[in-house]
């Protein structure tokens, strides 16, 4: 008995030993990772930081700290000094102990297309629908939708969608210029795709229904059809229909039933 007693605390004993050994092994490779190569101090935050925020009052609560990292994973422009924020504002959110690139500040470069990756000559332009008219909050962020403009009340003139804006935004002279049929309520394709570069939709229940409220989509357009959403927006009323993925030119449709091709913005002549 004395014997197998004494078997088992060996045993014991070397299993704790291999256990120790195990352990500082583990920790030699993970020292190694950082030591066996060069190695390089970044700053992070110890908190999530929200986009416009004057960094300097949580510089003053500590809210930053110093890492050491292998040189070869440090980002482009990565802050080494806190004092390099000093005096800045973000730009984009920066989320705890992640390395914050210089982009990502007041003083930095910033990156293409901005926070929204805005395509190169267009403009971010947002809309409130409600959510009916927004696919019942079933838009997400990179989806392309179809935007459709309801009208009552239009003429046709022969002036172009830029002079009918042009002219709308002259005092009133008192007097009716221009002739033409005015044209019932009619409902046409306004922007046939654009893509969603941001997306507020209306809260879910429990079983994932809409509870009401509205729509908000920010878009990424070119100047023009930037400024036929907004008089559209002003002087009618708008839709939106979801494109399938893969859609990005969406359907444009005739004006019916003449075919009068009046343009996106009703005011081009009739042939």
């Amino acid at each position: 008995m004395r014997s197998r007693g004494l078997v088992v605390a060996i045993a014991v004993v070397l299993a704790i030993v291999a256990a120790a050994a195990v352990i500082l092994y583990t920790n030699g490779v993970k020292n190694n990772a950082v030591t066996a190569g060069a190695a390089a101090d970044v700053v992070v935050a110890s908190q999530n930081i929200a986009a416009n925020t004057n960094l300097n009052p949580l510089i003053d609560q500590g809210a930053f700290n110093t890492i050491r990292v292998p040189s070869d994973a440090v980002v482009e422009g990565a802050v080494t000094d806190v004092e390099q924020l000093r005096d800045q504002t973000s730009t984009q959110p920066i989320l705890a102990n992640e390395q914050i690139p210089t982009s990502r500040l007041s003083s930095g470069t910033a990156v293409a297309g901005g926070t929204l990756g805005i395509d190169d000559g267009h403009v971010a332009v947002s809309l409130k629908v409600d959510t009916q008219s927004g696919v019942n909050g079933a838009i997400t962020r990179g989806s392309y939708i179809t935007v459709y403009a309801s009208f009552s009340g239009v003429k046709i003139t022969s002036q172009t969608p830029k002079q009918v804006i042009a002219s709308a935004s002259r005092p009133a002279s008192g007097t009716q210029t221009g002739s033409g049929a005015t044209l019932p309520p009619i409902t046409m394709t306004l922007i046939p795709a654009v893509k969603v570069l941001g997306v507020v939709n209306p809260t879910t229940d429990s079983n994932g229904r809409t509870t009401g409220g509205s729509v908000t989509l920010t878009l990424d357009l070119t100047p023009e059809d930037a400024q036929e959403l907004v008089y559209a927006q002003e002087n009618g009323s708008t839709w939106i229909g979801l494109l399938p993925p893969g859609d990005t030119s969406g359907h444009t449709l005739p004006f019916a039933p003449d075919q009068l091709m009046l343009g996106k913005l009703l005011g081009k002549a009739a042939a």
